[in-house]
């Protein structure tokens, strides 16, 4: 009879607990919002020190992933040399869906919280490019890189086709690469920026960079605003295509600007009325340009300026932004054209006769604040032996900078992690870094992601909230959810001839 008392008295078993930002993740179903492996996720306030489900806070927010849903074999890619797979995300604006677009031209809705796989698709012959919800979530629109490079309306719940527009029809289309060529895909014309506007409209960006056997290498792009239903509201420019690469779009939506940065690899002269190094800021509504900006190369160590994805622009505070493969970042005041801020946080510096640069590959404009990051240490192309590596790192190599809009530093971070890539949440008030792959070394425990608090005051280390660790290294573009939700794409890594890990995308909490 004892024995059968002891057994009722007995506590129940108390579920593992791990305390995130704003929520504990407990081992089992019940209380709160149920997410991958069985689990549930409690949104509750709490402290340093506070019990939570028999469970006590830690000093800082721990992160874990929700869930992970594996997509295409990479394997062969990677083992061959290829770049990390190009993947794109998207959270519904609702939150309750994450899209998916992958380098092997999967598309897949999933659960935002459990994973459950609601719609998988693949569109031939493509890599899924962009992906972006329509304001209500009822369609995902999915800009591909393909011989046609098609932006699609897809139904949000199914994946099926609402309307697809073949954007190659204006910048030229190119044919399928071999099975076994595994940069192919990058020649194809591409849909390479994608952002939809509150009341439904659709900005998208199509590039192509080919080879033409009789003139050379040659370049097309045009930026487009599509209506709901497909139709074409405005393009720029208005006839044609333009002579260059614009790689991206940035979009102040609030201010109704669009900015694109214009890049050429084309041969021949370029066109006199494009500020190729520089930006284009066009009016989002009409797309008729508003106004340029440009740079003059940082010579001698570079001949020309290239800017990629390191683009902000912002009619509230009167700025746009740009970073530069050469290490600078400006800012121009929209108005009057003129320099507000010139910043140097990875320009080349000399190592014994060998020059040294870090090149922004992110900027952005986050309320009244320059964000801006910088890659790894590389020698200036044309500037020393090719052969040659870097005697040692750039002093501001691998670093998240943040200035006002004055050019005034707020607070720099720089840590062990090879950071790829920033994302910023929808409400302005955190920031994501990615760690991917590493060149320096072969250490696998420093994949993952960074998150940090904007707004307010702190160093870099202070704003550092929570570290997200991941098998494998990141790629670049990553999803942010205002709840603290991040989805980012893993991929496999090689080591020698041998290649482990799985191409899949993980969401953490």
């Amino acid at each position: 009879m004892w024995f059968v008392v002891w057994l009722a008295c007995s506590p129940a078993p108390v579920p593992d607990a791990t305390f995130v930002r704003g929520a504990v993740v407990v081992s089992a179903a019940g209380e709160g919002r149920e997410v991958g492996g069985g689990r549930s996720l409690v949104s509750v306030d709490w402290k340093p020190g506070d019990v939570k489900f028999g469970a006590t806070a830690p000093e800082r927010p721990e992160c874990v992933a929700l869930f992970s849903v594996p997509l295409g074999d990479v394997t062969a890619a990677i083992a061959a040399g290829a770049e990390p797979p190009d993947t794109a995300l998207a959270f519904s604006p609702d939150g309750s869906r994450v899209a998916i677009g992958a380098y092997t031209g999967e598309v897949v809705i999933a659960d935002g919280f459990t994973g459950a796989v609601i719609a998988r698709r693949v569109l031939p012959e493509a890599l899924a490019k962009r992906v972006a919800w329509s304001p209500d979530g009822a369609v995902l629109y999915v800009g591909d890189q393909s011989p046609d490079a098609r932006l699609y309306a897809l139904d949000g719940a199914t994946l099926a086709d609402r309307w697809v527009v073949a954007l190659a029809e204006d910048v030229g289309h190119s044919p399928a690469p071999a099975g076994d060529d595994v940069y192919g895909v990058y020649q194809l014309p591409g849909v390479f920026g994608l952002v939809v506007a509150p009341d439904g409209d659709v900005l998208a960006v199509a590039v192509h960079g080919w080879n033409d056997p009789a003139l050379g290498y040659r370049n097309a792009s045009r930026v487009y605003r599509f209506a709901p239903d497909g139709a074409r509201r405005a393009a720029w420019p208005a006839d044609g295509v333009a002579d260059a690469t614009l790689m991206t779009l940035a979009w102040d939506g609030p201010g109704g600007a669009l900015a694109v940065p214009v890049g050429r690899s084309a041969a021949g002269p370029a066109p006199v009325d494009l500020p190729v190094g520089g930006v284009l800021v066009l009016d989002a509504a009409t797309l008729v340009p508003r106004a340029t900006f440009a740079l003059e190369p940082l010579r001698p160590w570079f001949d020309r300026v290239f800017v990629w994805d390191a683009l902000g622009v912002s009619v509230a505070r009167d700025r746009v932004v740009a970073g530069t493969g050469d290490g600078r970042v400006r800012a121009w005041r929209l108005a009057d054209g003129s320099v507000a801020a010139d910043l140097a946080p990875g320009v080349p510096v000399d190592a014994g006769g060998v020059p040294l640069a870090a090149s922004v590959g992110f900027a952005a404009i986050v309320g009244d604040e320059v964000l801006a990051l910088t890659s790894g240490t590389s020698i200036p192309f044309g500037a020393a032996d090719p052969a040659l590596r870097p005697p040692r790192a750039h002093p501001g190599e691998n670093t998240i900078g943040a200035w006002s809009t004055e050019g005034e530093v707020r607070w720099t971070f720089q840590g062990p992690e090879r950071l790829a890539g920033l994302a910023v949440s929808p409400d302005g008030s955190a920031l994501v870094a990615g760690a991917g792959l590493r060149e320096a070394d072969e250490r696998t425990d420093l994949f993952g992601a960074l998150v940090f608090r904007l707004g307010g005051v702190g160093s870099g280390a202070e704003r550092l909230v929570t570290t997200c660790p991941t098998e494998g290294p990141v790629f670049f573009r990553m999803a942010v959810a205002d709840d603290g939700r991040i989805a980012v794409a893993e991929h496999p890594l090689k080591h020698g001839d041998v290649v482990t890990g799985t191409y899949r995308v993980t969401v953490l909490r």
